[in-house]
């Protein structure tokens, strides 16, 4: 037995036990450590930042995916960039609509480790036929691509040397170039209360572009700070109005989720970041 110890904000430290090693090892690109926690369950970790525990995954996962593929009328093809680990991809996946689902990520080894050592969490979502997955750069393949998508989720890591080219104007540009008509987006945008300027940035830059946007939230208890945002945008479709309605303006799930729930998708949108 030993600690783990996450530091990703230097005034903060979290420690997690290790009761089992089940994967460590330095990837092209990253550290990766896979460990058993007795509360936890299994716990991915991507150079020394907790990434999902089995215990509460399905609050991040649910949240990107269902929101905005339930905010859309019928979205067929979807575009996901980065989500190594599969489990956003495997509630992408859920969506009987969904006819195509490109994944780009960058660490082709993270994909081969988290299908090994997370597989029962997967539920056989890298098998899908539906699926087409590219193993390299998500802003390179944004700029070479022709497809167009109804959905594009962005579910990037944290602005490091590895995820900064999908944290430019230039990246938030050709997604809305990618998108089809009545398209939205979605990325993850850390905690507001201890990652203040992700906000900021992604508001002065993403959300600027798009004729509706804004954010919305989920309480994640193992991310460090608890609550996590999401920043959504779209030319066609305010998410935030949907979720506002009496009636809710998004279709209602047809499949089984641990954490998503019409209730939980209108409560997502209650808080909102004071203005810059």
């Amino acid at each position: 037995m030993s600690w783990f110890e996450e530091g990703i904000h230097p005034e903060i430290r979290q420690s997690l036990r290790r009761d089992q090693v089940l994967f460590e090892g330095k990837t092209d690109f990253q550290h990766v450590e896979i460990f058993a926690n007795d509360l936890l369950g299994r716990v991915l970790v991507l150079d020394d930042a907790v990434q999902i525990t089995e215990h509460d995954e399905e609050i991040y996962s649910e949240s990107i995916a269902h929101v905005p593929l339930l905010s859309h009328p019928n979205p067929k093809s979807v575009l996901i960039i980065g989500a190594g680990d599969g489990t956003v991809l495997r509630e992408v996946l859920k969506h009987r609509s969904v006819q195509e689902v490109t994944m780009v990520e960058l660490d082709g080894a993270l994909v081969r480790v988290c299908r090994e050592h997370l597989s029962t969490l997967l539920d056989g979502a890298y098998d899908d036929p539906r699926l087409n997955l590219v193993i390299g750069d998500g802003a390179e393949y944004l700029v070479s691509g022709k497809k167009f998508y109804d959905t594009i989720i962005i579910d990037s890591t944290d602005p490091d040397d590895n995820s900064t080219s999908l944290f430019t104007d230039n990246f938030y540009k050709s997604c809305k170039a990618r998108l089809a008509e009545g398209g939205l987006m979605v990325a993850q945008a850390g905690c507001p209360s201890y990652q203040p300027s992700i906000l900021t940035h992604m508001r002065s830059r993403m959300l600027s572009l798009f004729g509706f946007s804004g954010f919305y939230h989920a309480a994640i208890p193992t991310y460090v700070g608890g609550l996590h945002a999401f920043a959504w945008a779209s030319d066609q479709i305010d998410l935030a109005q949907l979720a506002e309605q009496a009636d809710p303006g998004f279709r209602g799930a047809e499949f089984s989720t641990r954490y998503y729930s019409a209730r939980n998708h209108k409560a997502a949108f209650f808080l909102e970041p004071a203005s810059e």
